[in-house]
């Protein structure tokens, strides 16, 4: 999975997300949320993104640009 914004990221938290109920993940859904109201930054919404991986074990790679995408199912 490649995330590209918030708005993936929010997608993957909530939908896809192999952990559930952990303190980052709410803490990265609320700021996903909190960027598309335009409250956020997305570079801290990155960041928290990044917390809830590492609290769920979810391997993660940034790219050149910032991009995140999963180990797993690396960006083509």
């Amino acid at each position: 999975m490649v995330l590209r914004s918030p708005q993936d990221a929010l997608y993957a938290l909530v939908s896809d997300w192999p952990v559930n109920g952990g303190v980052h993940q709410q803490r990265a859904i609320d700021f996903c949320r909190a960027w598309l109201a335009g409250r956020m930054p997305a570079e801290t919404v990155r960041q928290a993104f990044i917390l809830a991986a590492l609290e769920a074990g979810v391997p993660i790679a940034d790219d050149e640009n910032g991009t995140a995408s999963s180990a797993s199912n690396p960006q083509a």
